[in-house]
Parts: C-alpha cells; structure tokens; sequence
C-alpha cells in the first residue's frame, strides 16, 4: 500500500509540468496522458489510506484537483517545437553537456547520470535555480557539489522524438515486438502450440480430465549498453547549435537503426543471436549453388515448412540484389510472383509481404551454405528498451592522447530476444554443405 509519504513525493514530482517544448503532438499528448494517469492512481490510492489522516488527505486531494485543472490547461496551450527549434535545443544539450553547464542541462531537463550500474530515473531528479539538482530523498534536498559530472541523460521527450527518427533507417523497428524495460532483465513466458486444453462438458457434474496445460519455458530477455563515439570539437557558439543538433541526432539515427537491424537478424552471440543464426531454425536449401538460381519453387517449400496458423503472420527479409532476381521469376502458368508496394504496403512475393534489408547478404556473395534470407513472424522478436539516453564528453582514448581528438559518447541500454524459432521460422541456403 503507498503510505501517505510517497503520495506527497508523487505530488510533489506532478508538480513540476512541461509547459512546452514537444519535438511534435503525439510526444504532448503521451506525456500529459501519463500524468492524468498517475494522478488517477493517486486518487485510488488516498481512498485507501487508514483513517486519522482526514485532514492531510483532504488537503492532497485540493491538490490533485488544481493539478487535474493545470493538466488540462497546459496540455490545450503546449507548444510544439519546430524541427529547426528541437535541433537547437539538442546542440544546447550538447554544448552543456561539454562544458558541464548545469544551469544550462537543467533548464532543457537533462540529468545527472551517476556512474553505477543502475542508472538515475529522470523523474527522481530536476534542477532548481538557487538551489541546483534537487533529488526525491530526502524529498526536495539538494544533492550536493555535482560540478565533477560528466554524464548526463537527456530530456526523456527528446530521447522518443530522437527513437522516432532512428525507426526511419530501420526496418525492423517498428516490426518487432517492443517491450518497456524498467530492471536490467524480463521473463516471458514461452509455450510452443496446444498450451491450452479444452475439454466438452456432456452431463451435468461430469469430471474434467486432462485439463492441466502444459507449461511452456520461461524465457530471459536481458538488457546491455550499447555506446557509440562521435568524433567532435570544441566550439560551442550559440549561432551553431541548430547543426550541433542536427548532426548528432542524423548520425546516431543513423547508425543505431542499422544496428537494430543487425540485432534483429544476423547477430551471433555478441551479446545477442539474431533471427537467421538461432538454434533450432528451419532451412531450406535450394537447387542452386547461388542465390541467382534461386526459383519460385523454393520459395514456396520454404514457406510450406512453416504451419498455416503462423505463415499467415510472416513476410520474407531479403536484400535488395536478390529482390532484383525474383522481379522476373513467374510460376509455371507464367503468373509473376512479384508484386510491388502499393498503397502504403508492402510489395510481396508469391502472395506474402517482403521487406528488403541491406544489412543481408548481397545474392553475388559466396555463401556457401550461409543463410542469405529469412521466412518469419517479426513480432517472433522481442526487444527490450530501457529508456534513458546518455551523453559524456569522453577524451579518455588513444587518438585523445597522440592528436588530441575529442569524443561525443552516446549510451543506450537495449535487449534482444528471438522467441520460438523452430517450426516457425525458416531461411534460405545454398547447396554445399549443412552448415
């Protein structure tokens, strides 16, 4: 049961309202849901509480209702950011992070990330002119000299706007399963088909049998930190910070998509195993020791190694230079098995969508026995995200040392999990070898 103490901490977080600087609408309109939400949990809870505080509570509740009134207030009037404004705004973060402005990081609602293992929630902490970084415990205490700092998070608005961007070079982003993370692991739950029984009732009384499901394994998605480093320099002048912005937010959305992507599908083992390199997958080897003399004939054996009830979720994932060889390929009545996109879906290929991916091996290649495509349910893929974006000036390396090169590094925490690749997934391999 929350006690009356932490209801105060709550209020006292609800308190502190954006009144704008949203990257777009459907960042304002998340962010003002969450807050009617927690005060609607706060109104359960004070219903709750033992009898004596009656006084205390009724005083709360005023409090719940004037924010409710703010809420509503500041979520008609909030203020969307340009895109040139929410470039500024990230090159500001950028500079305050370089030179460790902690007037600067609080007022854009970056905080301080101390170096433990378990990161700082950006809700526990803001930043007080007067009083500096205030922290939840003890409630509304200042935290002390934080001048030595170099690690920051920044502002958890920015870090969707900035996800929202990267799902622009990913193809996989928005085609897996994504789970919110709030510890450093997840369990699922992981059953294989006919995990429920069902059983007909014929007389009144009559006893069910065989009735106890078969448990499926329970499965451990883990979360890792992934960092990047930007080359950078030191001049930080008000009149560049719009593309101090706009180059780190093009060159991380860049290459953390084409990361996703190679989470997703063709990592081995460092620290995640992607789609075509999971145990137990299904192949199917076609007749050719080339992906050119790939026919439609295989396509449609691999998909068959794949049940109806799952096939009808799956597309394939192929690179672009093999898309280019099944354009011409037709069956035996001369029907073409390639259809483009259109009207905003995507193309297919013998009846089921394709998605290319460059990240795949090219069809010149020699594969060997290597798995040049894959068959399969996306949302089979489960990615764990950890909110929380950090930045640090980092100067600790060698091109530091020998030619006084200079670092932006970025950190992300993020999981990857491939869920029940038997009988539901299949690539395509070429003939020479069972590798």
């Amino acid at each position: 049961m929350i006690n009356l103490k932490r209801l105060k901490e709550l209020l006292s977080v609800m308190k502190r309202i954006e009144k704008d600087g949203f990257p777009d609408e459907s960042n304002a309109r998340a962010y003002f849901q969450e807050k009617e939400e927690v005060l609607e949990e706060i109104g359960k809870a004070l219903s709750d509480l033992e009898e004596g505080y009656s006084q205390e509570i009724e005083a709360l509740k005023g409090t719940i209702k004037s924010l409710r009134g703010a809420i509503k207030d500041q979520s008609q009037t909030a203020r969307i950011l340009s895109p040139e404004e929410f470039y500024f705004n990230m090159g500001k973060t950028i500079a305050g992070v370089w030179m460790k402005n902690q007037q600067l990081l609080g007022e854009l609602n970056a905080t301080p990330n101390y170096k433990t293992e378990s990161w700082v929630n950006p809700k526990d902490v803001h930043w007080e002119t007067g009083k500096g970084w205030i922290g939840k415990a003890p409630l509304d205490t200042p935290m002390g000299d934080m001048s030595t700092n170099d690690q920051y998070l920044i502002n958890p608005i920015y870090e969707t706007r900035i996800m929202t961007d990267a799902a622009r070079h990913s193809i996989m982003m928005n085609l897996v399963s994504n789970r919110p993370m709030a510890g450093p692991s997840l369990f699922l739950p992981q059953r294989d088909r006919g995990g429920v029984i069902l059983s007909w009732l014929t007389s009144y009384g009559q006893e069910i049998t065989g009735s106890k499901p078969e448990m499926g394994q329970r499965v451990e998605l883990k979360a890792y930190t992934l960092a990047g480093f930007i080359p950078w320099y030191d001049e930080f002048e008000e009149d560049i910070y719009a593309d101090l912005g706009r180059m780190f937010i093009e060159e991380y959305t860049e290459s953390y998509g084409r990361e996703f992507d190679t989470q997703c599908l063709t990592a081995n083992a460092t620290p995640f195993t992607g789609a075509m390199k999971a145990t137990g997958i299904e192949s199917h080897y076609i007749k050719s020791s080339s992906p050119y003399g790939l026919s439609y004939l295989d396509l449609r054996e691999a998909t068959l190694k794949v049940p109806p009830e799952e096939r009808r979720f799956c597309s394939w994932f192929i690179h672009e230079t093999l898309l280019s060889r099944m354009t011409s390929m037709q069956d035996t009545d001369g029907r073409p098995i390639w259809r483009g996109p259109n009207d905003s879906k995507p193309g297919s290929l013998d009846g089921y969508p394709y998605h290319e991916c460059d990240i795949l091996p090219q069809a010149g290649e020699n594969l060997k026995s290597a798995p040049f495509a894959i068959f399969m349910n996306p949302k089979r893929i489960q990615h764990g995200n950890r909110k929380g974006m950090e930045l640090k000036r980092f100067d600790g390396t060698t091109e530091s040392l020998k030619y006084g090169e200079i670092f932006l590094r970025f950190r992300k925490r993020d999981g990857f999990l491939v869920t029940r690749p038997k009988k539901n997934m299949v690539v395509l391999r070429c003939k020479g070898g069972n590798g």
